[in-house]
């Protein structure tokens, strides 16, 4: 691996004192050989991180030391990933399906079409406290970032929701959704709108979504707005994977940090450890983990 992220290629710009508790370190560049990392998540039971790389099909596993294995090489094009208390991996795939995997490693594919026609593509991903999981549904994976192009078949670009065997579509709203997160106590959404570049924020009541208000957008000169995935801390802030860096807000929309990453493109974000002390970036191609004090 090439030691690319210096003090140059990093920087944190404190705008807000309320955060001024936390400090973000120098991150310790994992990998920069990915086809396109993605979907990062914290697995506690494993106690490490899991992401996926897009395009080679594979799901990583990234220790907190910075080792990182493959888990799965067979992901289906899988993009995002969530975990539920049984320990089962669930995956949104590119090739237009939502499988889980369980801990013995059998694959089942849960939901691939609705309506009677195929998904889009299953984008970001995340089970609420209920044990339902929710995920985006953009057409990336069937425009040339999965299997094979085809046209796209549902009529909205939708948020489902999946339960026992249910899927419902709970919005169409947005033209290109994707980044996917609940705020602590679920009682809100937040969905990145990657055509805007705006998180949008939805109430959740009776596991419906209502309410959608504009929350906050990375804004960045010389950059055009840009949102992919979205993250929430345990005292409910939000982070945006936005253009060139990762912008942290706190739960009124107020853009308390951003941190700067030397990349094209940065994908996703997922904090981890036992008090959330560590922030994985994928960006491109880059993995790269962040402590947090």
């Amino acid at each position: 691996m090439k030691k690319l992220i210096t003090a140059a290629a990093l920087m944190i710009t404190a705008i807000s004192p309320a955060m001024a508790e936390i400090t973000i370190g120098q991150p310790k560049l994992l990998s920069d050989q990915m086809g396109f990392a993605e979907g990062p998540i914290w697995h506690a039971q494993k106690q490490a991180f899991l992401f996926t790389d897009i395009p080679n099909q594979t799901i990583y596993s990234a220790s907190l030391d910075g080792k990182i294995s493959a888990i799965d090489q067979q992901s289906g094009f899988a993009n995002g990933l969530a975990v539920d208390q049984k320990g089962n991996i669930w995956s949104a795939r590119h090739d237009r399906k939502l499988s889980l995997t369980n801990p013995k490693g059998e694959k089942t594919v849960m939901a691939a079409t609705y309506a009677g026609k195929p998904l889009n593509s299953p984008n970001d991903l995340i089970i609420d406290d209920q044990g339902a999981v929710w995920f985006t549904d953009p057409p990336f994976g069937i425009q040339g970032y999965g299997p094979q192009k085809a046209p796209e078949e549902q009529p909205a670009r939708g948020i489902y929701r999946y339960k026992d065997g249910a899927l419902t579509l709970e919005n169409g709203d947005l033209k290109l959704p994707n980044g996917i997160a609940f705020s602590p106590d679920n009682h809100y959404l937040y969905v990145a709108d990657t055509a805007d570049g705006w998180v949008y924020r939805f109430n959740v009541r009776d596991s419906h979504l209502s309410n959608k208000q504009a929350f906050a957008r990375v804004d960045v000169t010389g950059k055009e707005p840009m949102a992919d995935g979205v993250e929430t801390d345990r005292n409910g802030n939000v982070y945006i994977a936005g253009p060139g860096g990762v912008g942290i807000f706190n739960d009124q929309g107020k853009q308390l940090h951003y941190i700067a990453i030397d990349s094209g493109h940065i994908s996703n974000i997922a904090l981890g450890g036992q008090h959330q002390e560590y922030l994985l970036v994928t960006a491109a191609n880059k993995v790269l983990l962040y402590p947090i004090d």
